[in-house]
């Protein structure tokens, strides 16, 4: 049976991220000395976090679609190698688990709230730092901060230009059957009335809270939130974030 390319890569993403924390595993049972090491038991701790994730990964190989877990084993080895003073390898793993949250759909909506709670059992870890060395908790607070305005960074870049950089995907992302990328696009050929297309106007102007945009239009929250949700429907999309992400191909949009 052919195996699409994108379930391919990943499933030997899954497989060598086994192997490293075997590797890892009979490392950390040959070390004796973890005298730089945040974490207390850390002789027991280390391997039994490296085989146990190990055994995940090599049951993800076959079971790839829980795909959360992926990332569930990237945030226990990112706080396991951190507090054993593997700070950046540890937070980028950390942080590449966060990111493949995102890929896989899972932070669609309330994407900052989400991504906040992601980032509450890191925080917290750090603080086992704190009373051994305070240079090292600061740095380590620091890069995850860094990192976290980073991906935010990132993350509003391409959500912007996402349909200029790959304009065939205007096709994937609407059920509808839209204009070309170069050509405008005239919203009342797509059913959207006037007040619409002012809210879908000082939507893409930058302001997308639903409170403000009800006290702009002088009508209730619940209302614009309706009104949204029609436009989405009307322009075949699934939500306000894949609207702004329809809309912003057009160079010119016609309200």
């Amino acid at each position: 049976m052919k195996i699409e390319k994108s379930v391919l890569y990943e499933r030997l993403m899954i497989f060598f991220a086994a192997v490293v924390q075997v590797i890892g595993f009979f490392i950390s049972i040959t070390i004796e000395d973890y005298t730089y090491s945040f974490l207390p038991y850390c002789k027991i701790i280390i391997p039994a976090v490296n085989i146990s994730c190990a055994t995940i990964c090599f049951v993800l190989v076959f079971f790839y679609k829980i795909r959360f877990m992926q990332s569930v084993v990237l945030f226990i080895q990112g706080i396991t190698m951190t507090l054993n003073n593997l700070m950046f390898l540890g937070l980028y793993l950390y942080f590449f688990g966060i990111a493949l949250l995102f890929c896989y759909g899972y932070l669609k909506t309330d994407i900052r709230k989400k991504v906040v709670l992601c980032l509450v059992p890191l925080f917290l870890s750090l603080f086992v730092i704190l009373p051994v060395s305070r240079s090292k908790f600061f740095m380590a607070l620091a890069y995850s901060l860094f990192l976290t305005f980073a991906f935010s960074h990132i993350y509003n870049v391409l959500k912007n230009s996402l349909f200029d950089l790959f304009p065939f995907l205007s096709k994937k992302i609407s059920k509808i059957d839209l204009p070309h990328p170069e050509n405008w696009l005239r919203l009342s050929e797509y059913g959207i009335s006037g007040r619409q297309s002012k809210l879908v106007e000082e939507f893409l102007n930058g302001e997308t809270n639903y409170k403000k945009l009800a006290e702009i239009f002088i009508i209730s929250e619940s209302t614009v939130k309706r009104e949204m949700a029609e436009i989405c429907r009307k322009l075949g999309v699934e939500n306000a974030t894949m609207l702004r992400l329809l809309l912003n191909q057009y160079s010119e949009i016609i309200y």
